[in-house]
């Protein structure tokens, strides 16, 4: 220990009297004072189990209570029994109560709480509830809480808990939180309840009989501890070390694995996991410190191969030596005893066969790693790449290489020929790179070649060995690209060269272009440390290629677009439908080369999608502007559907609309026929039959309210506009149209009722009831009543004649004459059956 300064030797000198001290004090306790010495170097924490009365809380009062802080005199130590009323609160620190009415959040004060010291002794563990020991191992594990939005780091470093309960006892009440507990600890012992020696129980008697108190006066300070702790941080620990701390791991995993089946009830104590891997890493270097402490203080901060038996405290149930557990288990009586001395021995003498196994196949480390790496089949494939490039397998050996080569092989002799190929490889490629465009059926740089370069230049820029070779290498990548760069723009130009080019395999071209000069500007970025000139050089060629590209497909796309368009078609919309698709494959590929294209599509496909709405509206045959409206809505959902924009087209279709409608409304206005009901129908229900059935499928009305409806629906394509969508003289037509119905309405209903209230008697002259009951069947029967009140024909069309009342001039008056006339009709019937209601009342 020459190499350290005077304060870690007196930080080693006070930790070696500190712990010897406590040995002479509590006998046989040498696995327990051994793990809690590693927990201390390492920062982690310990679990002591065992039976009452076995010092387990003295001894973790000893230790903890007495390691002080210089500048205050006091140790940092945070001490809580649990019990099955403990809570958060108790452990972490009180809820601060300010935060809390102030903002409504939940904070605690953890300098109060076990976070605020950097020990803490948790008496009875597993007396707490559940999920506050599975809170307690996350804080434990992460050193710090977590609550809301706020996380506030601790500064615990090592814990000891200790409980009365053997561990068969804590699996058989929650085998999980058991778990939890061997996968986040780094040491665990169990204290036997007896002395294997009769000699210690002899003294121990002795001292309490002479009324001796335990004499602990050696100090230990925790900045004499930061000392030691980090010379713990500063142990190296070589690759075959750390292969061997895998073998250990692995091995140890199986094969107290395979001790489950001798002994049903034991459960491994150490869960192997990645995490238990690291933490198994540090009690090596916590070791290599102890073992320079105790024994061997020339020796350097490095770990060895001999130091992995230290790992049997990390990964094994702590307990007495094997010579000791073989001595308890001849005399002991407590089956649930037997049982946990039981495990001790079977984990120790499993360690003991894996690790003379782990150190015999750590001998032939180097000759097996470098049968894996495989040297000579990359040597091999290095130089048939030499021979040919082929830039699939310089990808596949730069990759390999380059995870062999980084972190590196565990033995550095298997470094060098990994090496050799690496830098074979690298000469490789500058050859290729001399012949530049000219490699034989390669055309343009392709995917695959610039792939193989970005790889090898990876290579070279992550490995230390080839970096000085990175900027020549670069620079002839670099003029490379730009040639590859000029090739794919004219890939592009040569398209409108090729006459039997269609969309699809424009589609397919647009795409490989794309990833090549995707694959170009990442490649751009690599350079950007090796050939920092080029750059930006090379970023202007590659937004140019770009530029070509685009140009190229756009025009070629037009070409074929319209060459397919001038062809036969299908039925107008699945024609659309399939130029969609095919547009928006095409409109996708160029938006990869240039965001600007979005418009692509649209473009091409607004004319076709013009031309489908123009037929699709001209050509629809329609008997009620209803029928039409659900038309055009067909047609702008599917225009919608394909991504054109609907406002466009139907602006443009307005003449069409427009038409249709003017059009329409001319036929609707033809002679309707409104002749008067017969005198025999006025009475037995012919007149109703007659209104209901020829004359309504002659006269039809509501074309006006359906034209509104549908001017509603398009209004959208006025972009906000005020103004109607169909001209005035469509509306007028319309209107009048409607209005032709209503009067011819009016005329047969008035002629109706007359001839009806003339063919009955007056109410006046009704004074017998049998006469009454005639003329109320008689009015019943003729089905006036049916259509003027429970059908609400009258309403419906004073409705109607309402909104043609509203429309300016000749419509609208001829509108309000027809509404008295309408009025008359009502007021007349409604007088008449009050009347006859009345007089049948009355009888």
């Amino acid at each position: 220990m020459q190499a350290h300064p005077p304060p870690y030797l007196q930080a080693a000198r006070a930790f070696r009297h500190f712990f010897s001290e406590l040995r002479d004090v509590y006998l046989e306790r040498e696995t327990l004072f051994t793990q809690l010495e590693l927990a201390l170097l390492s920062r982690e924490h310990v679990l002591v189990v065992g039976p009452p009365g076995t010092a387990k809380s003295a001894i973790a009062s000893a230790v903890l209570g007495r390691i002080f802080d210089e500048h205050t005199g006091l140790p940092s130590l945070f001490s809580k029994q649990l019990a099955e009323s403990t809570v958060q609160t108790d452990l972490l620190g009180p809820v601060d109560f300010k935060v809390l009415t102030e903002t409504g959040r939940t904070e605690y004060l953890t300098d109060e709480g076990m976070l605020g010291s950097q020990h803490a002794f948790l008496d009875e563990i597993f007396d707490g509830r559940d999920m506050l020991l599975r809170s307690i191992l996350n804080v434990l594990f992460e050193r710090e809480l977590k609550h809301g939005r706020r996380v506030t780091a601790g500064r615990t470093e090592c814990v000891i808990m200790t409980s009365n309960r053997y561990l068969s006892e804590v699996l058989a009440r929650s085998p999980e939180l058991l778990l939890a507990f061997a996968d986040r600890l780094s040491f665990i012992s169990f204290v036997p309840k007896s002395f294997a020696r009769k000699e210690s129980r002899a003294a121990m008697l002795q001292r309490f009989a002479q009324g001796a108190r335990a004499d602990l006066r050696a100090p230990l300070s925790l900045q004499q501890m930061d000392l030691l702790q980090d010379a713990v941080s500063r142990v190296k620990v070589p690759s075959d070390v750390l292969e061997g701390v895998e073998l250990l791991a692995d091995a140890l995993e199986r094969a107290l694995t395979a001790q489950v089946s001798k002994l049903p009830d034991y459960v491994p104590t150490k869960y192997f996991s990645q995490r238990s891997a690291v933490k198994a890493l540090w009690a090596l270097k916590a070791a290599v410190v102890r073992d320079q402490i105790y024994r061997r203080p020339e020796r350097p901060l490095e770990a060895s191969v001999e130091d992995l038996d230290a790992l049997r405290w990390f990964f094994l149930l702590g307990g007495p030596p094997s010579t000791e557990t073989e001595a308890l288990l001849k005399s002991v009586v407590d089956p649930r005893e037997r049982a946990q001395l039981e495990i001790v021995r079977l984990e120790q003498r499993t360690f003991d066969e894996v690790i003379a196994k782990v150190r015999q196949e750590l001998g032939g480390g180097l000759e097996r790693e470098a049968q894996v790496l495989g040297s000579a089949e990359e040597a091999s494939a290095v130089e048939a790449l030499s021979r040919n490039w082929q830039p699939s397998m310089a990808s596949t050996s730069a990759r390999g290489l380059l995870t062999k080569l980084v972190p590196g092989p565990r033995h550095a002799q298997n470094r060098a020929p990994l090496l050799v190929s690496a830098r074979a490889l690298v000469a490789a490629m500058d050859q290729r790179l001399a012949r530049g465009m000219a490699g034989q059926g390669e055309g343009r740089g392709g995917l695959a070649l610039l792939s193989s370069f970005q790889d090898v230049l990876e290579l070279c820029r992550v490995i230390p060995e080839l970096k000085v070779g990175l900027s020549p290498l670069s620079e002839s990548t670099a003029r490379f690209l730009e040639g590859a760069l000029e090739m794919i723009a004219l890939t592009a130009e040569s398209a409108d060269f090729e006459e039997g080019l269609k969309l699809e395999g424009l589609v397919g071209l647009a795409d490989n272009l794309e990833e090549e000069l995707s694959r170009s500007a990442d490649l751009v970025g690599i350079l950007a440390e090796g050939a920092p000139v080029a750059v930006e050089r090379l970023r202007q060629s590659e937004a140019a290629a770009r530029k070509r590209v685009v140009g190229a497909l756009r025009r070629r796309a037009t070409v074929a677009f319209q060459g397919a368009s001038a062809r036969g078609r299908k039925e107008p919309l699945e024609t659309l439908a399939a130029d969609s698709r095919r547009l928006s494959q095409l409109e996708q590929s160029l938006v990869a080369l240039d965001p600007t294209q979005r418009s692509f599509k649209e473009e091409l496909l607004l004319p076709l999608g013009l031309a489908y709405a123009r037929e699709v509206l001209a050509s629809t045959p329609f008997e009620r502007i209803e029928q039409y409206g659900r038309a055009v809505q067909a047609v702008a959902e599917n225009l919608r559907r394909e991504g054109l924009p609907v406002d466009v087209v139907m602006g443009e279709c307005q003449s069409i609309l427009d038409g249709r409608l003017r059009e329409h409304a001319r036929l609707l206005t033809r002679e309707v026929p409104s002749p008067p009901p017969p005198a025999a129908s006025v009475l037995n229900g012919d007149a109703y039959v007659f209104y209901r059935g020829d004359f309504s499928a002659k006269a039809p009305d509501g074309e006006l309210a359906a034209l509104l409806g549908l001017d509603g629906q398009l209004a959208f394509t006025r972009g906000g506009s005020a103004s109607a969508f169909f001209s005035e003289n469509a509306r007028a037509a319309v209107a009048q149209a409607e209005l032709t119905f209503i009067q011819t309405r009016v005329k047969y209903l008035r002629s109706w009722l007359t001839q009806l209230l003339t063919s009955l008697p007056s109410p006046e002259a009704l004074t017998e009831r049998p006469e009454v009951e005639r003329t109320v069947d008689r009015l019943v029967r003729s089905r006036f009543p049916l259509l003027a009140l429970k059908e609400g024909e009258l309403v419906r069309l004073k409705g109607v004649l309402s909104l043609l009342a509203a429309i300016p001039g000749e419509v609208g008056e001829s509108a309000q004459r027809l509404e008295a006339q309408l009025r008359g009709i009502d007021e007349d019937f409604g007088r008449y059956s009050r009347q006859v209601l009345e007089r049948r009342s009355a009888a």
